[in-house]
């Protein structure tokens, strides 16, 4: 991407001029003059504990809304404070934007307060409205993303040549630790203080095995050892589950493996659906790349697989917690899951010949599904620690049925009890099947 005479605070303070410079830096846009600029702040959904979908502002997202002469119609873009990973990306894929991208129009680097100026993608079709054949064409643009980016071990050195400072910030790979850090525990010391809550399901072994993982695997146990002090979860976390999961923590070699066997390519790290947008124009594009990594195209697979049962949606006589979006759950059948599965490698296949080993893909997927769960589910645990700690309020909560537990502010929805049912009976068959 060329340097373009503007800097990010002229930007950011609404300099008309900074953003014509900005927008004359492009042929589509070099004879437009922006007359006055205005921001506003996006929202941002979030699932939190006890299972409730929250809407906030997202302090580090705004909307540029550009007024210009000789027209009536204005014009906006994002602006994403964001990480270094994230800014690097679209440095290097995101001016002509690759597949799946938003354009980028300008990166300005600062490690974690990096910010990006991208196209402001209008979100037409929710996901809680996708018909199957978007859903099709979804999964087939994930997997033309993957394909374009495949094999990054073999082009590792030609995808950062050419005027790529080497000094430049990279995108991380999913497990192996960046050179010059040490793996965890190879000095010998302790990897997990005695009092960290979980630390009986870890040892020196497993977060070695775990890599550049290791810190997720820490939170990971602690979620495990609060499911343990409430005693599980009736209908979805019972004994089966959280000996599984222990298992997994105590070695992970089985469940990551396989994966690292596979073919690296670009991740997105969280492709499930409320980050795609689906345009009148018949086109997909995924945001939110700030967990871009390298690693197996599986993973962002698993991540979407396990993400599509769970829609956001705001009520639409707008009752609902304080405002706020509400879970619906919508069916993920055995016959959903393997159509997306045959349409991500179908797809994969056309694009890459010969090049793509479907058996192996398929025979990775219960490790995929695994390593998804250990570290989106029991994290996500832990932090329950401080809203439900007491066992007898849990037991209580576990005897409503779903009519009373919709009224109960305190508890988990009814839709999160359902879905997480049917995440760890799926993992519990993906840990039998390693």
């Amino acid at each position: 991407m060329e340097p373009l005479p503007v800097d990010i605070f002229q930007l950011r303070r609404r300099d008309p001029a900074a953003w014509t410079a900005l927008l004359n830096g492009s042929p589509e846009t070099d004879d437009v003059i922006v007359t006055a600029v205005t921001a506003e702040p996006l929202s941002s959904l979030s699932v939190i504990p006890p299972g409730r979908v929250a809407s906030e502002p997202a302090h580090n997202i705004r909307r540029y809304i550009l007024t210009l002469a000789d027209t009536t119609d204005p014009i906006s873009f994002i602006a994403k404070q964001t990480n270094a990973a994230e800014a690097t990306l679209y440095e290097l894929y995101g001016r002509p934007p690759a597949t799946a991208m938003p354009a980028c129009h300008y990166v300005h680097h600062d490690g974690d307060e990096s910010v990006v100026i991208l196209d402001d993608v209008p979100d037409h079709f929710p996901p809680a409205t996708w018909t199957p054949r978007q859903l099709d064409k979804v999964v087939a643009t994930l997997a033309r993303f993957h394909a374009a980016h495949w094999d990054l071990h073999e082009g590792h050195a030609d995808r950062r040549s050419g005027d790529w400072p080497a000094a430049e910030p990279t995108i991380p790979h999913f497990h192996r630790l960046p050179d010059g850090e040490q793996q965890p525990g190879a000095s010998g010391a302790a990897i997990v203080p005695d009092f960290s809550p979980g630390g009986d399901f870890l040892s020196g072994h497993s977060l070695r095995a775990a890599g550049r993982l290791a810190p997720l695997f820490v939170r990971a146990a602690a979620g495990l050892a609060v499911m343990r002090d409430l005693h599980g979860w009736p209908g979805v976390l019972g004994e089966s589950q959280m000996a599984a999961a222990a298992d997994l923590l105590d070695d992970p070699v089985p469940m990551i493996r396989p994966l690292l066997d596979l073919p690296a390519t670009l991740l997105h790290g969280s492709p499930h659906p409320c980050h795609w947008r689906l345009t009148l124009f018949d086109e997909e594009y995924l945001i939110d790349w700030g967990g871009v990594q390298e690693g197996p195209g599986i993973l962002d697979l698993m991540a979407f697989i396990e993400g599509y049962p769970l829609v956001q949606e705001r009520p639409a006589d707008g009752r609902g917690i304080l405002g706020d979006p509400v879970l619906r759950l919508r069916p993920m059948t055995p016959l959903v899951e393997e159509t997306i599965v045959d349409t991500y490698l179908l797809t994969l296949a056309a694009e890459l010949g010969g090049r793509t080993e479907s058996r192996a893909f398929r025979e990775a997927l219960p490790a995929a599904r695994c390593l998804h769960v250990i570290l989106t589910w029991l994290p996500f645990f832990a932090t329950w620690a401080t809203d439900m700690p007491d066992p007898y309020f849990w037991q209580h909560v576990n005897r409503l049925n779903d009519t009373e537990l919709g009224r109960y502010r305190d508890a988990p929805t009814a839709g999160m009890r359902h879905y997480l049912a049917g995440v760890f009976d799926r993992f519990l068959r993906a840990y039998r099947s390693l």
